[in-house]
């Protein structure tokens, strides 16, 4: 704990906040010194200590965590005297006892050892001492010798030039270090009060600096220097980022940080099974590297701040694997076969549905008022063999699933059934639940809050760890349907849109409505907070309709997106509820040519819009930056900007005037997945706009489980977000029973 602390610091001194690091410091006590100093910082000692500016060297040796470097010095001292034994051992029995008495006198010997940065720092002072006696100021350096004795003392000996200790024994010498300086000080003052001193050149004593004055005052002061040049270590810039980095890539090395190792889905491979028989020996082969990497790694040294590691041992053919590995993880794997799929009772439909952020769990809402949420690992036992088995050993049972779940993939979760391992109220059939249809839900960001909403206007606000049910607001948009919901970035508050064609905000913690955007003239569809930078949104949108700096130094816009069946999006400010730009993107209707109406999507010619039609999925991207794919029920789907300029449009061209009924992006930003109204899906390259594959069965998969019955129309898509699986469902009442299917 002390080294992160240490690093934190490190971190403040190095963006520059010298009062925050200091009072980090004060706070703990000052037991966190540093172990080094910067590049820059160590410059400036040596140009100090060479030019005489004592008060600023001292000011940076007080920083110096010289207990530690004193350890570490020991360390490396013993180390050495382990090998000096170890290479004089000649298999005698007498050395064997002899050593287990030599180890017993380490200790004491160590007490003893003075450390050359140790001797630097007691040299500093006396230095200091003694130049500040030359300079007229005697009282001041017989009270920095008072403070410091104890130092002096135990650092240095009564020794000759350069610090070595005498073995003179000269009668006139003084029994210690700080006894001596006193002696050279006071013989100072008794030469500068005496008439000797205008004989004398300089005006000091015989052996002021050193024994008859061989070693000028320069010369001592470049000899400190070369002292600290060499004790005092470098602690390397961005030394906190770089082990975050690293740990990052260890993590991801080691599977226990599968959001970036594994967000593209590279196991789902065609030719995974056969390799399938190389497994144990390519874990075999990995554990001889592991070991071999140990015993390589175990003669070096290694500090967590200062980073004094040597990676010797990498080959080109490790460099060649890493850039393979980094290639393959650059483009994402496209889900086009059929996985699994979820099977509610009959005449039972999927209204909404949702990935959890962490991917462990995919939640359902149902037309009878049901919320379940499914997903259990493929090595949990399922619900029904397993009752006895999860009331012994409950807490290891569920400490080592939370573990495990770290590990789990998307291909490794099983998604048609209910998830109980970790979720009791579901084991006893005590699910979440509203009285009608379920028709919109989301999770906060932390993934430990469920918001649903349900067509007869109640809001309810749920833990997903215990099924609790924390709020509930009923009539939330006076008794119309809530379609759409959205948290905010904190949690604290709920975004909702409904039927009434308005968009409203509810705080968590009055449970009441906060805020109400006003402007859509028909169904809300979609609502999602949005943090935007100024400049996105225009100086019309915050200056004139609101405040986009909060405060001195601000530099993001808070703003609430929401798209309505009216055909149009509007962006709002976050915080007055006032609007900001209305959006209209260039609908044509399915009769135009594509080519006429790729020219209206060019140019924006609002005129040449033939019809206005229902927005039913915006959705907002973090690459490219500021954009969101906007789809409306037609046979295209456009990428914008927030200040309503197309950016690409999105088009089939296997086939014309086909409607897009719903929508969904992957993880990565790059490929936007469409559910058209003939029963197929297509996925667009983001980039580029073009159509890279079409899943032909992916209706009939969704709503009738490829039975050969005919498709019904897709209501909504869900992507999984550590990426390899997208799911489709519908909540077409021809159905016998309700479907989710996914495909990886």
């Amino acid at each position: 704990s002390s080294d992160v602390l240490r690093l934190i610091q490190f971190y403040l001194a190095e963006c520059g906040l010298h009062a925050t690091s200091s009072a980090l410091r004060r706070e703990s006590n000052n037991t966190i010194g540093m172990p080094g100093l910067f590049a820059s910082t160590k410059s400036h000692l040596l140009s100090s200590v060479s030019d005489g500016r004592w008060g600023e060297v001292l000011g940076l040796l007080e920083h110096l965590d010289l207990e530690r470097m004193r350890n570490s010095y020991l360390e490396d001292y013993d180390r050495g005297e382990e090998r000096k034994r170890g290479g004089n051992d000649d298999g005698n029995d007498h050395q064997e006892q002899d050593g287990t008495e030599a180890n017993g006198m380490d200790h004491n010997a160590n007490n003893t050892i003075i450390t050359p940065i140790e001797k630097a720092v007691a040299l500093a002072h006396e230095m200091t001492i003694l130049e500040l006696a030359e300079q007229h100021e005697v009282e001041l350096a017989y009270a920095t010798l008072r403070m410091c004795s104890e130092l002096l003392d135990r650092s240095l000996k009564v020794n000759d030039e350069n610090g070595e200790v005498s073995n003179n024994h000269n009668p006139g010498r003084m029994s210690s270090r700080s006894a001596d300086i006193e002696r050279r000080i006071t013989a100072l003052s008794s030469l500068r009060r005496s008439s000797a001193a205008l004989s004398s050149e300089d005006g000091l004593p015989a052996d002021y600096y050193s024994p008859l004055n061989t070693v000028t005052k320069q010369k001592r002061r470049e000899e400190i220097v070369k002292l600290f040049q060499h004790h005092v270590p470098e602690i390397p810039m961005k030394r906190l980022l770089s082990l975050l980095q690293q740990s990052i890539k260890w993590q991801c090395h080691t599977g226990t940080f599968p959001t970036v190792q594994r967000l593209f889905q590279t196991e789902g491979n065609d030719d995974d099974e056969e390799n399938g028989d190389n497994v144990e020996e390519d874990k075999k082969s990995k554990k001889k590297k592991k070991k071999k990497r140990k015993k390589q790694s175990s003669e070096q040294k290694f500090d967590l701040i200062l980073g004094n590691v040597q990676m010797a041992n990498t080959t080109d053919h490790k460099k060649k694997h890493k850039k393979d590995d980094e290639k393959s993880l650059q483009r994402e794997r496209i889900p086009t076969r059929y996985h699994q799929t979820i099977r509610l009772g009959k005449k039972s439909y999927i209204e909404s549905a949702c990935f959890l952020p962490d991917g462990r769990g995919l939640v359902t809402g149902s037309s009878d008022g049901f919320v379940e949420v499914w997903g259990e690992p493929l090595d949990v036992p399922s619900s029904s063999s397993k009752s006895a088995a999860a009331d012994a050993d409950k807490n290891d049972k569920s400490t080592s699933h939370n573990l495990n779940a770290l590990l789990t993939t998307p291909s490794e979760m099983d998604y048609t059934n209910l998830r109980t391992s970790d979720l009791p109220y579901q084991r006893a059939d005590d699910l979440m639940m509203h009285d009608s249809a379920v028709l919109a839900m989301t999770s906060s960001r932390d993934g430990t809050l469920l918001g649903t909403a349900s067509s007869d206007g109640t809001v309810c606000v749920w833990k997903i760890s215990d099924g609790k049910l924390l709020r509930k607001m009923e009539r939330a948009h006076g008794g119309t349907a809530v379609t759409c919901l959205q948290f905010s970035p904190d949690g604290s508050k709920l975004l909702t849109g409904g039927h009434d064609g308005t968009c409203r905000e509810f705080g968590l913690l009055a449970s009441r409505m906060l805020k109400e955007f006003r402007g859509h003239n028909s169904y809300v569809n979609c609502c999602d907070y949005v943090v935007l930078p100024p400049a996105v949104v225009g100086a019309g949108g915050g200056d004139d309709n609101g405040s986009t700096n909060s405060g001195a130094g601000s530099t993001n816009f808070l703003a609430v997106v929401t798209a309505s069946a009216d055909g149009s999006v509007r962006v709002w400010n976050g915080r007055t509820a006032e609007p900001i730009r209305e959006i209209k993107p260039p609908i044509a209707s399915s009769s135009s040519s594509k080519k006429d109406s790729v020219a209206v999507a060019i140019i924006h010619d609002k005129d040449s819009i033939v019809g206005l039609k229902s927005i039913h999925t915006v959705v907002h991207l973090h690459s490219p930056p500021n954009t969101m794919i906007v789809v409306p029920r037609c046979d295209r789907a456009y990428l914008m900007s927030y200040s309503g300029a197309v950016l690409k449009m999105y088009a089939r061209d296997d086939v014309q005037g086909t409607d897009f009924l719903a929508a969904t992006v992957s993880t990565s930003n790059q490929y936007l997945f469409v559910a058209a109204d003939d029963g197929k899906c297509v996925i667009f390259d983001i980039g580029t706009g073009k159509a890279e594959k079409i899943i032909s069965s992916f209706g009939e998969d969704c709503s009738s489980g490829g039975g050969g019955k005919k498709a019904c129309e897709i209501s909504g898509l869900v992507y999984h977000p550590r990426g390899g699986l997208v799911g489709g469902y519908s909540n077409d009442k021809g159905q016998k029973r309700g479907l989710l299917t996914l495909f990886k």
